[in-house]
């Protein structure tokens, strides 16, 4: 059907008829009222104002399978077809109608085939032998792959999956007795109590662990997904949280967290790496990655590895999680493995995720270049756009202001701002934040659903700070940090520096209590478990005129990143709002393509002679070809020849690494002198100088146990502990000081440190 439901307006009757009948005080939650609900919602509050009708029936049904099944193991195109023909044009009329059954029915499917399968899996490991020693390969992903035509073709399939998941163990076995072997120790203790269960018991466990999950779930987890999928169908930063999901948030935000803090998904049953907190134990050793997929996990040293796939992911996080100073051990799939078999550990000691270890902090950089001549920067790392909305104590402008004005009386000849893994947050923080920069001008524009267009201005009459300035950025900037990236570059006030482009998410959300929009004669237990939903409302767009939605903050000097061949950022995810343009505001600008230009030639020189980025961009053109081909060998000797060359390619590279960074040290000897700022000394008097780039031990994480000695797959620390992107943007701002010379300004002229009284308009 193609009529318009703008709004849910039963007569008075109605309601109470249905009172009578749910009896209102004691009935069960219903569920279809409360997607009724949302529904009405997400289609009357949504930036696209896109009525819930056909097409968006048919979206939602593709997506709901897909969610349900997402690598197409399970249903087969009988089934698929049987839900198109049922329900592609009229979920949006059970919806509407109060009725969420389709999604229950299609839920129980799912469940009846994982249950089968997983019955045919128990029994074709138990008969099958599985030799290894064919030519066939399997999919590694296949979530563009076509379903299986019936029951035959997934028996064929299946086979295929459990017999490259067997050789991924027989594979992991093999490394861990060479690597016993190589550390001159018992395969026992390599193994632990992991070694205990044979593969086929293992791979058996874990279906029948997804197989127990599903069964678990009640209709309010079916409505979740269901509403989830709605949601996400008009975008991806829209979203529904059931009643459940919004109370673990509110017990995680009254709790002081303590794990390693890092954000998970679930994917191809394993927990993937979607984020790290910045300043959390994870992110502070440096060895767990972004899209890094986690398979077991282990409490301490000793302990038995338990296989996580197809864990409901709040078990695994609750696995995780544990007492402060603890080890935790993951077992993972680095993003960049060749293939699934190539496992690594990583033990994390656990700690709380303070708010402490994600203010704004400062480095004074000295650089001793020819002749002795002295070049002094600032480093400002800012991992979030914080603020308290309610008190007003917290703002992260505030904090960067007084690093701000402490290095400038500690005269900087140039400035980095650093922003990479800042996802965002606050919008008023980032408007101040570029008003220390700039001086009165518009910040940002926003549009909202029915076209009109608001635009945000810093008050500042004049800058902080006007000299040369290095904004460094990368696929994780996100919001609030594009919003700041790109003023200053429209401005031309400042070189941004980073990965291909930022993150893209250019939108912004509210969140709307499904509860307070229903009447107050609903029936109470629908109305306590009715969520909330998440909706997008606006887009942002810059001075320019040009949406940061989808394409994000473009750098004016690209650098080589391991993010360019990975699925990252806005435009990976499904259903993301478009880009487009308005108009452009009245602004000055300062014209610097030709400083640009010489920066980012230099910068391309450089790049070419650096040996870091060269291995970044085989690395690259390694990951593609791997992605691209989607498939590894059934044979255990090819993939045996083809993992001892990759080990042993690392190997030699990090070897070459060793000598290379060796080197580099020697030469460079007393290069580097580095004061560190944080909020707690920013006033001191005086501050102790380091030689290099490393964190106090007490910010370091713990690494495992001789990890460095224990094998030559292991990377060196970089010469001073100074990154290839941070060395590069250090040479960027260097270059920069050197072609102009923009007087500078401060609120502090008397060579004292600044007040801790922010100045008006900051």
């Amino acid at each position: 059907m193609n009529i318009k439901r703008k709004t849910i307006a039963a007569p008075l009757w109605v309601i109470a008829a249905s009172c009578a009948l749910q009896a209102c005080t004691v009935a069960a939650p219903n569920y279809g009222t409360i997607a009724q609900y949302v529904a009405n919602l997400v289609q009357n509050n949504h930036y696209s104002r896109t009525d819930f009708e056909d097409d968006v029936s048919q979206e939602l049904l593709d997506h709901y399978i897909d969610f349900l099944d997402s690598n197409r193991l399970y249903f087969t195109q009988t089934d698929i077809d049987g839900f198109q023909k049922n329900y592609a044009h009229s979920l949006d009329d059970s919806v509407f109608e109060g009725s969420i059954q389709p999604a229950i029915t299609i839920y129980d499917i799912y469940t009846q085939r994982v249950t089968s399968r997983v019955a045919k899996i128990e029994k074709m490991l138990e008969k099958h032998e599985f030799t290894f020693d064919s030519e066939r390969t399997v999919e590694k992903r296949r979530k563009d792959s076509a379903w299986p035509a019936d029951e035959a073709a997934a028996d064929l399939l299946w086979r295929n999956i459990l017999e490259g998941q067997l050789l991924e163990a027989e594979l992991r076995l093999i490394a861990q007795r060479e690597r016993a072997k190589e550390l001159g120790k018992d395969l026992s203790a390599i193994l632990g109590k992991d070694g205990d269960k044979s593969p086929k018991d293992k791979v058996l466990q874990r279906y029948t662990r997804f197989m127990r999950s599903l069964a678990e779930n009640d209709e309010e987890e079916i409505c979740n997904y269901f509403l989830s999928t709605l949601s996400q169908v008009y975008d991806p930063h829209s979203e529904y949280f059931s009643q459940s999901e919004l109370e673990n948030f509110r017990v995680g935000m009254e709790n002081k967290l303590v794990g390693i803090g890092a954000l998970l998904s679930m994917e191809d049953g394993a927990a993937k790496i979607q984020g790290l907190v910045v300043g959390g134990p994870a992110q502070r050793g440096g060895e767990l990655q972004n899209n890094d997929r986690i398979v077991g996990v282990a409490q301490g040293k000793g302990a038995e590895i338990i296989d996580i796939m197809y864990m409901k992911l709040n078990k695994v996080v609750d696995l995780i999680r544990g007492e402060k100073g603890t080890d935790v051990i993951l077992k993972v799939i680095p993003a960049d493995a060749a293939d699934d078999s190539m496992t690594k550990m990583i033990v994390i000691t656990r700690d709380e995720v303070n708010l402490k270890d994600k203010l704004a902090n400062a480095e004074l950089i000295e650089i001793n270049g020819p002749d002795d001549a002295k070049t002094r920067i600032g480093w400002i790392n800012l991992y979030a756009f914080y603020a308290d909305m309610e008190r007003g104590t917290v703002s992260c402008s505030s904090d960067v202001r007084r690093l701000l004005d402490r290095l400038i009386t500690e005269g900087i000849e140039g400035l980095v701002i650093d922003l990479r893994g800042n996802g965002g947050g606050s919008l008023e923080e980032a408007i101040k934040m570029t008003g220390m920069f700039i001086k009165e001008g518009p910040v940002v524009q926003a549009k909202n659903a029915k076209g009109q267009i608001t635009s945000r201005r810093s008050k500042n009459r004049r800058a902080v700070y006007d000299g040369p300035l290095v904004v460094l950025t990368d696929r994780s900037s996100a919001s609030a940090s594009e919003i700041f990236a790109a003023a200053l570059q429209d401005y031309g006030r400042a070189i941004i520096v980073g990965d291909k482009s930022t993150f893209g998410k250019g939108t912004v959300q509210t969140v709307m209590p499904v509860a307070q929009f229903m009447p107050m004669i609903f029936p109470r237990k629908t109305k306590e478990r009715a969520g909330a939903l998440k909706v997008t409302i606006q887009k942002f767009y810059r001075i320019a005129g040009g949406s940061t939605q989808l394409k994000g903050v473009v750098p004016d000097i690209i650098l080589p990143s391991y993010t360019d061949e990975i699925e990252t950022g806005e435009a990976s995810l499904p259903n993301a709002l478009v880009y487009d343009t308005i108009r452009q505001l009245d602004y000055v600008e300062s014209d610097n393509s030709d400083l640009s230009d010489r920066l980012r030639s230099a910068s391309k020189a450089r790049i070419a002679s650096e040996k870091e980025f060269e291995y970044l961009l085989e690395d690259n053109k390694r990951i593609k070809e791997l992605t691209e081909r989607n498939t590894v060998s059934l044979n255990l000797a090819k993939r045996l020849e083809e993992n001892h060359a990759e080990k042993q390619r690392r190997r030699e590279r990090n070897a070459a690494r060793t000598t290379l960074f060796e080197s580099i040290e020697k030469s460079e000897a007393g290069r580097y002198k580095v004061w560190r700022l944080t909020l707690d000394n920013v006033d001191n008097e005086t501050l102790a100088a380091i030689d290099n780039f490393k964190q106090d031990e007490t910010s370091s994480m713990i690494r495992a146990e001789n990890k460095a000695k224990e094998l030559a797959e292991t990377v060196p620390d970089y010469p001073h502990f100074l990154d290839p992107t941070k060395r590069e943007a250090l040479d960027i701002s260097s270059d920069l000081i050197s072609t102009t010379k923009a007087p500078r300004t401060a609120s502090a002229t008397t060579g004292k440190p600044a007040s801790n009284k922010p100045a008006s308009g900051s």
